[in-house]
Formats: structure tokens, sequence, C-alpha cells
């Protein structure tokens, strides 16, 4: 009896190992294939890629880039396959900075070694201008080539008050200065800013050089909103409370400038003289409903 009991367990034990080593290789097997399967599923292409950094205007030669196989349903549009369209040739030249590894597109860089141009970054149909800046209407050196930005122009006529329109919303700043560089890192202050517009835009901001002072405001590079505004002039900066303005004392019998009430002492043939008030009222939008001048005495 006790000898039959041994046996049992021992058989038991060897039909275990039996089992383990059974279940270790099929599964082996098993997942074997299918990785075999799941490689044959990813079809690869060679691609051209940067083997090193590439800063921005630099010439792609042979040293610069290399070839590696990557999966083709996630290469980019515009791509590469061979060293040759890159290297052979008038040559490319790198428009932004390209860190290493990185594909090397179309969009990336332009054609020929000789010189970079604006014109290669204007999107079709569409104009470049420059626009004259100073460190107050350039927002203080911190406007970057990708950047976009609004354009106002300030006007100052001799027949009407001084007032402000809005040029143009969202125009990418192609360069500062003549610095084309999307990888700039540093606030520089420039005399001009070289922006992409229509060109209806062009039009109108190469007339407003001529007659007005231009400004841009910087925009977050993902806003593409478009805001209605209409003339703003002076009478437009109250933000709807009543202002109160002390008129300047009358000099030489001249009529003072600016909305007038009646005349002190009933007087209709002389201008009132000495220092008044003018009181504004101005509506919720912020435009004046109404004027009201009180004379000093």
């Amino acid at each position: 009896m006790r000898r039959s009991s041994i046996i049992m367990l021992i058989a038991a034990v060897a039909l275990g190992l039996i089992a383990v080593l059974f279940a270790r290789t099929f599964l082996g097997n098993a997942g074997d294939a299918g990785g075999g399967r799941s490689a044959a599923a990813v079809r690869t292409v060679p691609t051209v890629v940067a083997a090193a950094d590439i800063n921005f205007g630099e010439k792609i030669t042979p040293d610069k880039v290399k070839v590696v196989d990557w999966p083709a349903n996630t290469l980019p549009q515009g791509s590469f396959q061979r060293l040759e369209e890159l290297t052979m040739g008038a040559g490319r030249t790198a428009m932004r900075p390209i860190v290493a590894n990185e594909i090397l597109t179309e969009k990336s860089l332009a054609t020929g070694a000789n010189r970079l141009s604006t014109a290669q970054l204007l999107g079709p149909q569409m104009r470049a201008i420059s626009v004259p800046l100073n460190e107050v209407s350039g927002v203080a050196g911190l406007i970057f080539p990708g950047d976009r930005v609004d354009v106002f122009m300030t006007r100052q006529p001799d027949e009407a008050m001084p007032y402000s329109e809005l040029l143009a919303q969202g125009a990418r700043v192609l360069a500062v200065g003549v610095d084309m560089n999307v990888g700039k890192e540093k606030p520089e202050l420039v005399k001009s800013a070289t922006i992409e517009v229509t060109p209806l835009q062009a039009q109108k901001i190469a007339l407003a050089v001529t007659v007005g002072q231009l400004s841009m405001a910087l925009r977050h590079f993902t806003d593409e909103s478009r805001v209605r505004l209409q003339t703003a002039q002076v009478m437009d900066l109250n933000d709807g409370t009543i202002t109160r303005l002390v008129r300047k004392p009358n000099s030489g019998g001249s009529a003072p400038s600016g909305p007038s009430g009646p005349p002190a002492g009933g007087n209709s043939g002389q201008a009132p003289i000495g220092p008044g008030v003018v009181v504004m009222r101005g509506t919720s939008n912020g435009m004046t409903s109404s004027f009201e001048s009180v004379i000093g005495k």
C-alpha cells in the first residue's frame, strides 16, 4: 500500500512537469507566430532624417542627413526617400532649425543654396510688405518671425480729431529687420517688420504709411478670431463714465474751440472770457451722447 502511494505521487509529479513544458512550448510558438504577423503588417520605407542638428540657413550636405526605415503609415507629407533629392543639383537650405533625427520635409527646406528669400515663405495669393517700427509700435522688440499680429494706423488730421483704424488682423510675421529665423530667441529692437497680408491689405498699409503712424499688437499664435472694430476717436476713450475737462482760458478775443454753452451775461456778440468746464456724459458703450459747457466766472 505504501509503495503504491509513492508510485502515484511520482507519476503525478511527472505529469505536472510534462504539462508545464507543453504549455511553455505551445505558448512560445504562438507568440513567435503572432509577432511575425505583426512585424509583417508594419510596412516601412526609406526616409531621410537629420543626422545632426541643422541651424536656420544652413545648406543640406551629405554629412547632415541619413536614411532610416520609417513606418509608411506615419510618414509626413513632403518627405524624402533618397539623399540625392536633397544634396544634388541646386541643393536645399534649412528654413528653420531642425533637430537630429527629425524627418526632413519640403516645407522645412528652401530650394537653392545661394540665398534665402521671403518669397518662399509666402502662401498662395499672399503678399509681403514691410512696416516701420520703433520700440513702442514694435511691442518693445518682442515680435519674432512666425508670430501673429494686428496692424493699426493712428492719424491726427488737421480737419478732424485724432483717430485709429484697424488695417489687418492675424498677419503672420515673416521677418523682423532682416532676420527670418523662426528659431530666434532673444528680443531685438528693429526698424521694420515684414508681414504676410492679402493684396488689399498691402494696398491699405502702403497708403497708411504715408498718412499716419502704424502700430502692431501681438496676439496668440493660435488665435484666428476676427474682431469687428469701428474707427476709434478721442471721444471714444471714455468708458461710459462722466468726464469733466477744464477748458483753457480764452485769449485774444477768439472763440474757444470745442462745444460752448450760452454766453455769460446774455451777450451773444462776444465769446466768453476765462476758464470753463466741459462735461461729457458717455453711454454704456463708451460713445459720447451729450456735451455740457459751464463757463467759469
